[in-house]
């Protein structure tokens, strides 16, 4: 069930005070998820955002991760905490990422995901993501990725 518009989180630009708790919510949300080197280095990257969903006074319950690239951009990372999940928060966290991309006049956004994480499938058609590939062995324990694409 998806949460009343009026009750979902407020989304920002993450900093480096968010560093900690974006850290907790991958860890609790990828079964490889990125060490916190690699998200301090998102976050200080001159080509990446990060946007958080956070309430007044709570920590953040979910992220979303882009990097910009020439004229496209990538998604690279999405987590919302449990308590969170299939209330509208990813999908919120996604728009503004997608409103951020097409204000600065990107052409296209583009993402992997492993072909059993259903839900986030699910999630990225419903906002009109389409499959455009597959990389074989694309994650480290040998798993493939479904690309997916949307042209903006």
């Amino acid at each position: 069930m998806l949460a009343a518009y009026d009750d979902l989180p407020a989304i920002r630009l993450a900093g480096q005070a968010d560093l900690s708790r974006i850290v907790w919510l991958e860890d609790h949300s990828f079964p490889d998820p990125w060490p916190p080197a690699i998200l301090a280095h998102e976050l200080s990257h001159p080509r990446s955002f990060i946007l958080v969903a956070s309430r007044a006074g709570a920590p953040a319950t979910g992220y979303v991760s882009f990097r910009q690239g020439v004229d496209e951009a990538e998604l690279l990372r999405l987590a919302v905490s449990d308590g969170e999940r299939r209330r509208g928060v990813g999908r919120a966290l996604v728009h503004a990422g997608l409103d951020r991309l097409r204000a600065a006049r990107f052409s296209s956004c583009f993402l992997e995901v492993r072909p059993d994480n259903t839900s986030a499938i699910a999630l990225y058609e419903s906002l009109g993501f389409e499959p455009n590939g597959r990389r074989r062995a694309y994650y480290r324990d040998g798993s493939d990725a479904l690309v997916y694409a949307l042209e903006l």
